[in-house]
C-alpha cells in the first residue's frame, strides 16, 4: 500500500496525517423501535433460599441480538437495493438482588414465563418485520448482516416478587436495527495512541468518597446531565422504522 500522507489544518498550524485502511463493519441503514413488557413474571434462580431472603437491587441487560425465525429467511429481496428483514430481536433480561442476611449481591438470569411454562434462557424476545437499505447483488453474496443495539428502562416501583422464586418487571425497550457489511475505509490517522499511564489503585469504600462528593469544587456539577439533543448532533440521520402491524394475542 502506498505510504501516503495528507496535510491539514488543526490548532497549531499545519500537521501531517497518516493515511490507513482499516477493515470495519460499516452501517449501511439503521432504525428505530421502542417495545415494552407490563407485569411480565420471570423465574429467578437462587444460590439459597426464596424470595423473602432477598431484597431487589435493579434490572441489568445484555447485548441485543437478531435471530431468525425458524424456516423463514432473515433477508428476502424487494427489489435491486431494498431488501425485507424478519426475525427476532433477542435482550438477555438479569435481575440484582441483595441477600437481606448478609449482603451479598447477586446477578440471576431472569428467565421468562409464558404461558405458564418457564423460557429455557433468559432472553426477552420481540418480532421485527421492516424494509431495510441491503443492494441485493451484494446481499446474495452474504455480504450483509442484521444487528441490533437496545437500551432499556425497568420501572422499580411495579417490580412485584412473586411465589417463592418469581418476579413481576415492567421494562420499556429502546431499540436500533442496523444492517452491516464489512469493508476497508481509507480514513486519515495520527498514528498510534501513546502508552497509557499506570492504573490508580483502587482506594477501599470510605467516607473519602462522599466527602470528594459534596465538594462542589472538587466535584462540580455535571453539564452533560442529559443526553444530548438531535439537533446537537451533527450529521445524524432521522430514519425511523415503518410502524409494525398489532400483535395477535
Amino acid at each position: 500500500m502506498e505510504d501516503a500522507r495528507i496535510e491539514g489544518i488543526g490548532g497549531g498550524g499545519f500537521k501531517k496525517y497518516e493515511v490507513d485502511c482499516l477493515k470495519v463493519k460499516k452501517v449501511y441503514f439503521s432504525c428505530q423501535l421502542r417495545e415494552c413488557i407490563e407485569d411480565q413474571l420471570f423465574d429467578l434462580d437462587y444460590p439459597t433460599g426464596n424470595s423473602c431472603d432477598y431484597k431487589f437491587v435493579r434490572c441489568e441487560f445484555g447485548d441485543a441480538s437478531i435471530e431468525p425465525i425458524k424456516h423463514v429467511p432473515l433477508f428476502t429481496e424487494v427489489d435491486e437495493y431494498y431488501a425485507k428483514l424478519r426475525g427476532v430481536v433477542a435482550v438477555p433480561i438479569y435481575v440484582v438482588v441483595r441477600r437481606k442476611c448478609d449482603g451479598e449481591i447477586f446477578k440471576l438470569a431472569a428467565h421468562p414465563i409464558i404461558d405458564g411454562c418457564e423460557q429455557k434462557d433468559n432472553k426477552v424476545r420481540f418480532p421485527i418485520d421492516v424494509i431495510v437499505y441491503a443492494p441485493a447483488n451484494f446481499l446474495r453474496q452474504g455480504r450483509f448482516i442484521a444487528d441490533a443495539e437496545s437500551l432499556a428502562e425497568c420501572d422499580h416501583n411495579l417490580v412485584r416478587f412473586i411465589g417463592s422464586d418469581n418476579i413481576e418487571l415492567s421494562i420499556g425497550f429502546f431499540i436500533i436495527i442496523k444492517v452491516l457489511s464489512e469493508v476497508q475505509l481509507k480514513i486519515p490517522t495520527f498514528g498510534f495512541c501513546e502508552i497509557p499511564e499506570p492504573c490508580d489503585e483502587v482506594a477501599p469504600i470510605s467516607d473519602v468518597f462522599c466527602e470528594l462528593f459534596l465538594n462542589e469544587e472538587l466535584t462540580p456539577f455535571p453539564q452533560d446531565f442529559f443526553p444530548p439533543q438531535r439537533h446537537q448532533v451533527e450529521d445524524i440521520e432521522d430514519i425511523t422504522c415503518p410502524p409494525k402491524k398489532p400483535k395477535r394475542c
